[in-house]
Formats: structure tokens, C-alpha cells, sequence
């Protein structure tokens, strides 16, 4: 792999928080790029096929941007800036309202429309599938041309297994937090999943009929997938550690049309080891296109 030249960028998202990434030209003029959205608590940078998914979309005359949404980390503070102020206000996986991902990528594409780009790919890892496909059927936006997913994950079934009989309980407890107007109150700490995790992103993730939970939820009718029209690339670990990779392609292959599927063999959720494969992988479906 050539050594990569990349340049950390800062985006303003309309609600005025400060989202920071990394951005990456091809030495010719490109109007096409790919816009990397990381998965639930990650970050712009720590998993190292972020490198190997750069280089890809180099080699095939596209950008690559890779940024830090509202998700970022468990619980950190972002710089907000309102009202001829800054503050510092604390989100995080932990706090997240998954709805507002919309205003998050919206924010990076405005970044690279300033730049002259118009052909966007949307690529997410783990949960930020579901924020890639959430934009894109809620937004109807004609300047998404593909999306990529990275480990696409049934996250209210991942609860339900990893929770076992406590799954119920804890659904309670965030349903009761709610009905009290504690949607921020953190869960019991025997609830897995993350420090400090608020009633409200609880059930977000946890609960099949959830605006998130549905998306990509396995024993569901996968509705708003259906709503997608632009080809798909998922990719799937085949030793991931929360689900099984054959029963989530096959629901794609049911519901997709427009879809190229692969299953990485002896990879885990992050793909260490794996990386140039991931790469490789996309590297054939962006020359395709």
C-alpha cells in the first residue's frame, strides 16, 4: 500500500457542533468520493482498514473522507458553537439521538459540495450502516450513488443474545426512565454495552420497532431497505462476534436487487488482518462502477 497523504478536516454541523476527520485527493480532480461513517462509539480513524479503504478509492480516481459523528466515543465533549457562543456539551454512543446522524452527514456532504462533489458513496462500518441507509431512504438524496457496508449488524437481536432473560428487564427500566422523562438517565451498570448508556440510545438499539433497531433487523420485513434503489456492497466478517453472517447476507439477497455480497473469511467485527482483503473487495466494486 502507497503511503497515504491525508489532511484532518473540521465540519460544522447546522446545529453548530465541530466534527473532525480526515480527507483524502487523488492527485487528478475527482467529483466522486466516499464518505466513511463510523460504527457505534468508534471514531474517524482508530480501525486500521480505514488506510487500506483510502488507498482503494485513491487508485480508483475517488476521495475519501472519514469523519467523526455526534456517536463518536462513549461519552465526550463536542465544541458547540450557537448564538455567538462556544460551549462544550456532551454526547457520545452513550447519549446519541440516532435521528439526528441525518444532520451529521448532511454536514459532511455540505463540506464536500463546497469542494465541488457530487457523487457521494455512503460507506458505514457496524451501526454506521444503518445511519448510511437512514440518510439515504430518509433523505431521497439523488447525489448518493452507492453505499458500502462494513459488517452490517441486527443490533436488537446482538442485545437480545448478549442480555439473555435480563433482556426484558432492561427494556422495562428504559421504557419506565422515558415515561418519566429520563430519556439521558444511565442504565443499571449489569446492562452491557457501554458506560454511562442513556435510557432513550438503550432502547434505540434494543428495541426491533425503533426507528435504528428496525433497519436492519433480521426476523423484520426489512421495510426501509427496501426503499434503497442504489447498489450495495456488504461486506461480513465470517467469526464476527455478535452475529452470524450467512443469516444477515442472506436477508440482503432477499430484499436487495441492486447488491454484491462478501463474507471475509476468518475475520472478526473490525477485520484485523484482514484489512488489504476489505480493501481489494472495494477496490473491484468502485472500478466496476
Amino acid at each position: 500500500m502507497n503511503e497515504l497523504k491525508g489532511q484532518l478536516v473540521r465540519i460544522t454541523t447546522s446545529d453548530g457542533l465541530e466534527l473532525h476527520g480526515i480527507f483524502y485527493e487523488p492527485t487528478q480532480k475527482t467529483n466522486k468520493v466516499v464518505v466513511h461513517i463510523h460504527g457505534w462509539t468508534g471514531n474517524f480513524y482508530e480501525n486500521v482498514f480505514i488506510d487500506y479503504i483510502a488507498d482503494a478509492c485513491l487508485k480508483n480516481g475517488y476521495s475519501f473522507l472519514s469523519f467523526n459523528t455526534r456517536g463518536a466515543g462513549f461519552v465526550r465533549e463536542f465544541l458547540k458553537k450557537q448564538n455567538n457562543t462556544i460551549k462544550y456539551i456532551k454526547i457520545g454512543g452513550s447519549l446519541e439521538h440516532f435521528e439526528e446522524s441525518i444532520i451529521d452527514i448532511q454536514a459532511a456532504l455540505h463540506f464536500l459540495k463546497k469542494k465541488d462533489y457530487h457523487d457521494f458513496i455512503l460507506e458505514g462500518h457496524s451501526t454506521g450502516c444503518q445511519k448510511a441507509a437512514y440518510y439515504t431512504f430518509k433523505t431521497q438524496d439523488p447525489l448518493i450513488k452507492g453505499l458500502i457496508f462494513l459488517e452490517p449488524a441486527d443490533d436488537p437481536s446482538i442485545v437480545k443474545k448478549f442480555m439473555g432473560d435480563r433482556y426484558r428487564e432492561a427494556m422495562e427500566i428504559a421504557r419506565r426512565l422515558i415515561a418519566n422523562k429520563k430519556p439521558d438517565h444511565p442504565m443499571p451498570d449489569w446492562v452491557p454495552f457501554g458506560v454511562q448508556l442513556s435510557a432513550q440510545k438503550f432502547l434505540s438499539i434494543a428495541e426491533p420497532t425503533s426507528v435504528e433497531g428496525r433497519i436492519l433487523y433480521v426476523p423484520g420485513d426489512f421495510q426501509d431497505m427496501k426503499k434503497l434503489i442504489c447498489p450495495l456492497l456488504a461486506i461480513s466478517a465470517s467469526d464476527s462476534e455478535y452475529q452470524d453472517a450467512h443469516v444477515m447476507q442472506k436477508k440482503l439477497k432477499e430484499t436487495m436487487k441492486n447488491l454484491q455480497t462478501h463474507i471475509i473469511p476468518h475475520s472478526g467485527h473490525w477485520f484485523f488482518g484482514h484489512e488489504e482483503k476489505v480493501g481489494k473487495i472495494i477496490s473491484k466494486w468502485l472500478y466496476a462502477r
